[in-house]
């Protein structure tokens, strides 16, 4: 279990993104300053079974290993979680917000799961209603709904996007997310399977056997990147074919072929999801620092300058969560009266 401390604050909430396969916890002070974080190897896949009891067991166990210190030490702490965790297969289903929705949050709908030392609240996941005649597939996401209220509110003031103006955020990972936010909405997303598709094809495919030890090559990412700007269109399967060729013909090293599949992948997405997701030639990106920094090139290829907040935007969204939802009261800034709202 990964652990980082910070200077000596009040406690104020006990927050937590937990997913699939990993679990996120913070210990959060004032205005959400982040005060203890963990990192564990436990998600969703860890605590699964037939057994609604057992799962139930084993979530508890976790979530008392993980922060059960914290509560110990200060037992009125509220606690608060996104992601899979409020899945069909989680601790307890949170259920969807259907979109266009409000990215206000509030107390009515959060799920609230006992536990032995109190109370734990879930924050629900938002869907996308599928159309009426199957034309069109829904979607759904867990936990990139708080990151992306995070997002928002690490942007500085003055940086913020007033209320006509949309913006698009991207959460690149296994299943990345472009996103649309207009006046305070999120009203439209989908989801790219873009991540799995690497790992499945790296893992598990013919281009993980012909590839050796990845050595990172910004070069061979980047010649990857150019296959989506080609007319007309090979196709992502074809690209994907190819780099197999490039390396039996002696024109691409087998170390740099994951870094040129990670190119193609990429590339395929931004190519078909961008027209739709544009955003006056402005993007957000959040996430992982390496995965934002390969999306921005990828986005750079179509003139779109991007801007990246840090992969903690999740416990800055948990906390306006709790915040919204009146978890925690929100400490009063010594020159509030001369603020603008």
């Amino acid at each position: 279990m990964k652990q980082q401390t910070a200077g000596k604050s009040s406690p104020r909430l006990v927050a937590l993104d937990w997913g699939t396969s990993s679990q996120r916890a913070w210990l959060l002070g004032e205005g959400g300053r982040i005060l203890a974080f963990r990192r564990r190897e436990f998600g969703l896949l860890g605590a699964t079974g037939d057994d609604p009891r057992s799962r139930t067991h084993g979530y508890e166990a976790a979530f008392d290993e993980a922060c059960g210190d914290w509560l110990e030490a200060d037992p009125d702490l509220p606690a608060i979680a996104c992601g899979m965790v409020g899945s069909a297969q989680g601790w307890r289903e949170a259920g969807y917000l259907t979109i266009p929705t409000d990215l206000a949050i509030g107390a009515a709908d959060l799920t609230a799961v006992p536990h032995p030392r109190g109370v734990l609240h879930l924050v629900p996941g938002l869907r996308v209603a599928p159309a009426a005649d199957g034309s069109v597939a829904g979607d759904v996401m867990r936990g990139e709904e708080t990151q992306i209220i995070g997002a928002l509110g690490l942007l500085p003031r003055t940086e913020r996007p007033p209320t006509e103006r949309p913006l698009t955020i991207v959460l690149p990972g296994t299943h990345s997310k472009w996103t649309r936010v207009e006046n305070h909405k999120i009203v439209s997303f989908v989801t790219s399977l873009a991540g799995e598709m690497y790992g499945l094809m790296m893992q598990h495919g013919i281009l993980g056997r012909t590839a050796t030890v990845g050595v990172r090559n910004d070069a061979a990412f980047e010649r990857g990147l150019a296959t989506g700007t080609s007319v007309p269109s090979r196709g992502l399967l074809a690209e994907l074919f190819g780099a197999r060729v490039l390396v039996l013909d002696g024109l691409l090293d087998p170390a740099s072929l994951p870094d040129y599949v990670s190119g193609v992948i990429i590339a395929d997405e931004v190519r078909h999801l961008l027209p739709d997701y544009a955003a006056e030639g402005r993007i957000l990106l959040c996430g992982n620092a390496d995965l934002c920094r390969r999306y921005a090139k990828g986005l750079q290829v179509h003139g779109v300058a991007t801007e990246t907040v840090a992969e903690e935007a999740a416990a800055q969204g948990l906390w306006h969560v709790a915040v919204t939802a009146g978890l925690v009261r929100p400490t009063p800034h010594k020159n509030a009266e001369k603020e603008t709202p």
